[in-house]
């Protein structure tokens, strides 16, 4: 499946209709659409995930997640969505269209026989806020469903699930921050990865409906004491889940603000620069500012990151202890399970003498006394157990742990948050954090510098409102900082509600007949389990060699002697229990576990970009991929291995969304065999055209 053509109308930079022609073939798998940041490549990309999605665009990607946040609710962000060339022309509505060719239909389905080509159109209306979908059949030009649903569940079922959406229309350089999620997380995202590209989500989502029958068969045999205490963690857990909605609503706020305040600094630096006195020092201000503006960005993120890491301390310094625990309960379940099983042997064993001794036949004429057989008896028992029965069951410990299911998931899962933190990745962290500290200083040394030579009384008014605003900007900054603390408390907050409410559900006295219908439904989630496990079973050996592969192709640190104990050279897939997803670990030549959280940015975005061809390799259906910000923050070497061997290979269809910093000239060069289309975008001060011809 491809997309053919794509149409935009009236939707934010685009003025009246644009029409992009996206067509490739086998030899030439790439199109390439270049422009400068701020011209809409990003807003060409969320025009795609629109049309297909509506208002659950939220879900794809974080980004889009905020810019929503940001106008409080989808109906403002969709109102603020026209083009304002348009607006101010009278025009109320804007459109999207995306024409697919040679889609993947199942067969048996109504519309496979006389269906290869539709074309989806998704329009807003800003004065009714009507917002129609519709999916023509190309080939007699009707609408294939009447309902609405309809068409919502042919895109999301068929046509290019929501599922995999992330992994279709992507942010390279954003995507990287998968690599700082912690084990738990990482290994979520790779499980949701692979189950929506394979489509075993369906049995996942099943799955959970059983578990939530049993729930609710549970809740309906609670006694009133019992029930009332379920009803308050449910409603503890449903107001801390409004609290998130709501601070991340604040967040959307102050971000918008930021925004605006951002804007001005930008049109007070550029006043300065225009007016200033000549500049004895040499600085370009302009560049300064924006290396500025890019600094504390990752001063922000770094002063989270630290803050999350020291709330950890705690948790590390208690590892020996966890550890002990872990081993100790291991033990526990091991001695139990070792006398488990000797009892079944001594009672087969005692079976197989009574059967051997006391039931016919017996030889004739026997001769065996009662004193004989008891005799021998004895002896059987004795080499029985001596023979088969493992010396060590002997063991005896001082005292048990009596921890139920959900206690020992939080010693394991209190284990995995651990072994995912290394004392590296402190100080990789400390060390980034006072360097970015010392360059933000640097910045506004130099910066100071150049205005100690700027005596002119209307620029200096400039540079006060300028630093009035930065300091405004950094006040709103630390809300935010606040805020998402506060959120992370409160989904720390949740998980602990969700456990202590599995435990309320679990000691429900269920009566009989609930009892056969959680029993039945017991069954078909063990097999359902079985199931999936299997199937990722499967592909965890192709994952792991993809990886590896990628890894070794395009990381340079792989090659050389003198980085041979440096980096890669193993990648392993652990299928995680209870469902908890899988685990990707990378191992250097010594065989040590590599923690992601200490690659460089590159490196992350490199990896992550291994994990998802890897994961896309693993479909029949190929997708066509859209990426923005192609090239990241890879250093050069890395930036010409992904151009030539990554992106050529990704998929059918690729569509880079690149600046001329990312595919340059020669770059293009190397790739130009593959590349189909190429185009520029062009902006006149408010208006976004796309012309034909690169940088």
């Amino acid at each position: 499946m491809k997309i053919k053509n794509v149409e935009i109308n009236n939707f934010r930079q685009y003025y009246k209709n644009v029409s992009i022609d996206l067509s490739t073939d086998d030899d030439k798998n790439i199109v390439l659409i270049g422009g400068k940041n701020g011209f809409g490549k990003t807003n060409l990309l969320l025009s795609l995930v629109w049309c297909l999605y509506g208002d659950k665009i939220s879900s794809i990607d974080e980004n889009f997640k905020k810019e929503i946040q940001k106008e409080k609710n989808y109906q403002i962000f969709m109102q603020r969505s026209l083009n304002w060339t348009a607006k101010n022309e009278g025009i109320s509505e804007f459109s999207i269209k995306i024409l697919f060719e040679d889609i993947c239909l199942p067969e048996g389905s109504s519309f496979s026989s006389n269906t290869n080509n539709v074309l989806v159109t998704r329009s807003f209306n800003t004065t009714s806020s009507e917002e129609i979908l519709s999916v023509i059949n190309c080939k007699d030009h009707k609408e294939l469903f009447r309902d609405e649903a309809d068409r919502i569940n042919f895109i999301n079922d068929f046509l290019l699930p929501i599922d995999a959406a992330k992994f279709v229309f992507f942010d390279a350089e954003k995507i990287s921050e998968i690599a700082n999620l912690n084990i738990k997380d990482e290994a979520n995202f790779i499980n949701d990865a692979l189950s929506k590209i394979l489509g075993l989500d369906i049995y996942e989502e099943l799955s959970q409906d059983f578990d939530f029958y049993i729930n609710t068969l549970k809740r309906e045999s609670a006694s009133g004491d019992l029930q009332d205490r379920i009803k308050d963690t449910e409603d503890a857990i449903e107001i801390s889940t409004s609290e998130i909605e709501s601070l991340e609503i604040e967040n959307g706020d102050i971000e918008k603000k930021i925004d605006v305040y951002k804007k001005e600094v930008r049109e007070y630096n550029d006043f300065i620069t225009k007016n200033s006195i000549a500049n004895p020092t040499g600085l370009d201000g302009s560049q300064i500012t924006r290396d500025l503006e890019q600094l504390k960005l990752k001063d922000i993120d770094l002063n989270e990151k630290f803050n999350e890491l020291t709330e950890l301390i705690p948790l590390l310094i208690l590892t020996g202890k966890i550890e002990e625990v872990k081993e100790h309960l291991l033990l526990q379940e091991n001695i139990e399970f070792d006398f488990n099983n000797s009892k079944i042997f001594r009672d087969k064993l005692d079976q197989f003498i009574e059967l051997l001794f006391n039931k016919p036949p017996e030889p004739d004429n026997s001769t065996l006394s009662l004193k004989d057989k008891m005799f021998y008896y004895d002896k059987a028992q004795a080499l029985g157990l001596n023979i088969f029965e493992d010396a060590d069951t002997s063991i005896q410990l001082a005292f048990e742990h009596d921890l139920n299911n959900s206690d020992k998931n939080l010693i394991n899962d209190a284990s995995l948050l651990i072994s995912s933190q290394s004392k590296d990745l402190f100080d990789l962290t400390i060390n980034d954090f006072n360097e970015t500290k010392l360059k933000i200083n640097d910045c506004n040394r130099k910066l100071k510098s150049i205005q100690l030579n700027q005596e002119d009384d209307l620029i200096l008014e400039y540079i006060s409102k300028k630093e009035t605003a930065e300091f405004k900007i950094s006040e709103l900054n630390i809300t935010i900082g606040i805020n998402t603390q506060k959120i992370s408390k409160l989904r720390d907050d949740i998980r602990r509600l969700n456990l202590a409410l599995a435990s309320l559900i679990k000691d429900v006295e269920i009566n009989e007949i609930n009892t056969l219908k959680i029993n039945k439904c017991n069954s078909y989630i063990k097999v359902l389990n079985d199931f999936l496990l299997l199937q990722k079973s499967k592909h965890k050996e192709s994952i792991e060699l993809a990886i590896l592969m990628e890894m070794n192709l395009l990381m340079h640190k792989l090659t050389g002697p003198e980085n041979g104990n440096k980096f890669i050279k193993d990648v392993k897939v652990s299928i995680l229990p209870l469902g908890q997803g899988m685990k990707v670990t990378l191992y250097d030549q010594k065989d040590n576990e590599i923690a992601k959280e200490s690659l460089s940015s590159g490196e992350k975005q490199l990896y992550i970009s291994c994990l998802i061809k890897a994961i896309l390799n693993e479909t029949e259906n190929k997708y066509p991929i859209f990426i923005d910000t192609p090239l990241g923050r890879l250093d050069e070497e890395h930036r010409d291995n992904l151009t030539t061997k990554y992106y050529p290979e990704l998929s059918h269809q690729v569509v880079l969304f690149s600046t001329n910093s990312e595919i340059t000239p020669k770059r293009y060069n190397d790739i130009s065999n593959f590349i189909a289309k190429k185009y520029l975008l062009t902006n006149d001060g408010s208006n976004t055209k796309l012309i034909n011809g690169y940088f």
